[in-house]
C-alpha cells in the first residue's frame, strides 16, 4: 500500500516551461530570479543575506537546512536596506527543526520575517 500523495503548495517553473512542484516554506509570494546553488554544509543563514546572491534564487544540495536554527549573528550583511540578498531558495527536504544552543528562531520564521520564498 502507498501512502497518499501530498499535494504541492509551491512551484518552481524555469525558463524553458519546466514545472517542479513541492511544498511552501518561509515566506508566501513569488520570486523572480536566477536559480543557483551552493554546495556548503553550513552557513545556510550566511548565504542566504550575501550581497552577492542578490536577485537569485540559491539551490542548496545539502539536505539538512534549518538544523542549527537562525540568530541575528549570522547574518551576512548589515544593510537594513538588504534584509535578504536572495529571492528565494530551494532545498531537498522539509526544514530541519533546530537543534543548537545558538538558535534564536526556526529557519521557517526567520524566512517568513525576511520575505524569503522557499520550495522543498
Amino acid at each position: 500500500m502507498t501512502a497518499p500523495t501530498e499535494k504541492p503548495t509551491a512551484l518552481l517553473v524555469l525558463k524553458d516551461g519546466t514545472v517542479l512542484p513541492g511544498r511552501g516554506v518561509g515566506a508566501v509570494g513569488e520570486a523572480v530570479g536566477e536559480v543557483c546553488f551552493n554546495t556548503a554544509i553550513t552557513g545556510y543563514q550566511e548565504i542566504l543575506t550575501d550581497p552577492s546572491y542578490a536577485g537569485q534564487i540559491i539551490t542548496f544540495t545539502f539536505p539538512h537546512i534549518g538544523n542549527v536554527g537562525a540568530n541575528d549573528e549570522d547574518i551576512e550583511t548589515s544593510n537594513l536596506a538588504s534584509l535578504s540578498g536572495v529571492r528565494g531558495m530551494v532545498i531537498r527536504a522539509d526544514i530541519t527543526d533546530p537543534s543548537n544552543y545558538r538558535a534564536a528562531q526556526h529557519l521557517d520564521g526567520w524566512l517568513k520575517t525576511r520575505g524569503i520564498i522557499g520550495l522543498s
